[in-house]
């Protein structure tokens, strides 16, 4: 199992830059990053107070990412997660596309629709109720743009006529696409797209549980579970032992950082990063 690390992605926090050539000099996989295109005033309320001032100050992931790619030359670059249905499609698409060209298909995309983010879709005229039904259609459009020369489109919520969308991914025929989704009617739908699954572990509760009902889910898919991607976003500093748990339970992946002591302070970083560098070669 592979070890990466998730960065707030703030201007308090280390470079993206810095912080991957730090993560592969430690032998880590991957660095991930998530994103709020904007942030309504509204959806802060009830939220806590350094989480919300983190969020409202996060930088773009994929320019973040890029700064890291050039820093480093094996290192797998992840989103955790981004929102594409706050962004716009065609601009989405080409800017996926270039990072992994850029880096020489290094990106993971993990992609969902936010936990907060009732307001933050509704300012791009899509209902709660419809986001994975729009996910699915945005996800379908940005194949066509990310495989076809003349690419068009008829969709639900995403219709165009035919266009030149260029570059195409260094991955054929896409970067992975990994779903943050947990319940059973959204990972119904996600499964019939995505290539991997990215929960939280805090979120699952009962992790083999959690991972039994997935496998279920993706059989009754049509998908074979022993071919998608399997990474688990580890909340606060888990042992040796949990990590390899999940291992076991056939996770390959691990990205370590969320919720761990200290995390808004930058100086606690390389410390954190050195103890659990002590773990990468245990479980690989």
């Amino acid at each position: 199992m592979d070890l990466g690390y998730v960065s707030l992605n703030t201007p308090d926090d280390i470079a993206p830059d810095v912080l991957a050539a730090e993560l592969e000099a430690r032998g880590f996989e991957s660095l991930w990053v998530g994103e709020h295109p904007q942030v309504p005033v509204a959806s802060g309320a009830g939220m806590p107070r350094r989480l919300l001032a983190a969020q409202k100050q996060m930088w773009d992931p994929l320019i973040s990412l890029m700064m890291a790619a050039q820093a480093t030359e094996r290192l797998r670059l992840g989103t955790a997660v981004a929102l594409p249905l706050e962004r716009e499609l065609f601009t989405l698409a080409k800017q996926v596309a270039t990072l992994d060209r850029l880096s020489a298909g290094r990106l993971l995309f993990g992609m969902g629709v936010g936990v907060r983010s009732e307001l933050e879709v509704a300012s791009r005229n899509i209902a709660w109720s419809q986001r994975y039904g729009a996910l699915a259609d945005m996800v379908a459009a940005l194949d066509v743009l990310w495989t076809e020369d003349d690419s068009s489109y008829r969709g639900e919520f995403f219709d165009f006529e035919p266009v030149w969308s260029y570059p195409k991914p260094h991955q054929r025929p896409r970067p992975p696409l990994l779903v943050a989704a947990t319940g059973p009617k959204a990972l119904r739908s996600c499964l019939k797209w995505a290539d991997g699954w990215l929960p939280g572990d805090a979120a699952l509760g009962d992790v083999p549980a959690a991972l039994d009902r997935f496998r279920e889910l993706a059989r009754d898919a049509g998908r074979d579970p022993a071919a998608l991607d399997l990474t688990i976003m580890v909340w606060g500093e888990p042992t040796l032992e949990v990590l390899q748990s999940y291992r076991e339970l056939g996770f390959n992946r691990a990205v370590l950082g969320g919720g761990r002591r200290g995390g808004t302070d930058p100086t606690t970083t390389l410390p954190f990063l050195d103890r659990c560098a002590e773990m990468v070669e245990q479980l690989a």
